[in-house]
């Protein structure tokens, strides 16, 4: 592991960030999607100073240790990016990332 995925691990661990989301993201149409699983990649994203929600797709199809660490399956397919757009935006107009 590398000391960046390190600090993933410390500050999810720290924040807790699992105790502020529901439980899982589903609408009509729509597969269900575990938000902490979500709300991890999002602190993960901006601890590693991913930009963009493509560039963390990216790095979360390449990087099996951050995607274990976010919580995903090692070998399931990851949401849509609409869907991680869509949650990112949800968490920032909660102000997820303050309220933990």
């Amino acid at each position: 592991m590398t000391p960046k995925l390190e600090r993933v691990v410390y500050v999810l661990d720290w924040a807790r960030i699992e105790e502020f989301v529901g439980e899982s993201w589903d609408g009509i149409g729509r597969p269900p999607h575990v938000r902490a699983w979500l709300a991890n990649a999002f602190v993960a994203k901006a601890v590693l100073g991913i930009i963009t929600t493509v560039g963390l797709l990216e790095r979360l199809a390449m990087d099996r240790t951050l995607r274990r660490i976010c919580g995903f399956l090692p070998f399931a397919k990851l949401p849509s990016e609409a869907t991680f757009s869509r949650a990112f935006a949800q968490f920032a107009e909660e102000r997820l990332v303050e309220r933990a």
